[in-house]
């Protein structure tokens, strides 16, 4: 949750890349970058690494980067760890894994940099952009939600089952939501 709210809040800074023409260029990277992996170069998939990682620092927005690599490095170091018990860890998973952190890294430079209204206009080209509103709507009510279960003495910790109640909840709430859609597009006459 701490990469997507980072992620909303550096929508509404204006930084360079934030410009509306450099969405096309931040799509052309990504296609770029979906399409290296047929190369399988592990020096081609290091360096979009490190221009995305520039790409942040120039905006200064280092903390995304490393809230990505916090998401990422657990289910990835689980994943190579049981690669090599089974003895099939090589330099193509490697190279894989580095490639899985580029295109996180691409995606997210395409929705942290680009204005909400922009994202808007090119996704409602493909028919997307209620999906894009709806994940907004519910982000912003899931922290709400947090905020209000820490101002009624909820504590985040390491243990896992106090995380049970925020997550029975933000569940809850994501079906309410998407059960009030389905019925404000039923009375649009949309099925």
């Amino acid at each position: 949750m701490a990469l997507l709210y980072e992620s909303v809040m550096l929508q509404d800074r204006d930084t360079w890349l934030n410009r509306k023409w450099f969405i096309l260029l931040k799509l052309i990277l990504l296609i770029v970058n979906i399409a290296i992996i047929v190369l399988d170069n592990p020096y081609i998939i290091l360096l979009f690494t490190i221009v995305y990682v520039v790409f942040y620092a120039s905006i200064r927005a280092l903390k995304l980067v490393y809230s990505a690599l916090l998401m990422y490095i657990p289910p990835i170091s689980a994943i190579a760890f049981l690669t090599y018990l089974v003895g099939n860890l090589s330099m193509h998973h490697l190279n894989l894994y580095i490639y899985g952190f580029s295109l996180i890294l691409s995606i997210l430079l395409i929705f942290s940099t680009s204005k909400r209204e922009d994202l808007l206009r090119l996704l409602s080209k493909i028919r997307l952009d209620i999906a894009y509103s709806l994940t907004l709507n519910i982000f912003e009510e899931l922290r709400q939600m947090v905020d209000s279960k820490i101002a009624r003495g909820w504590e985040p910790g390491f243990n896992p089952f106090k995380y049970y109640v925020i997550i029975i909840d933000a569940i809850k709430l994501t079906i309410i939501r998407l059960q009030e859609v389905e019925e404000a597009l039923r009375a649009r006459g949309i099925e």
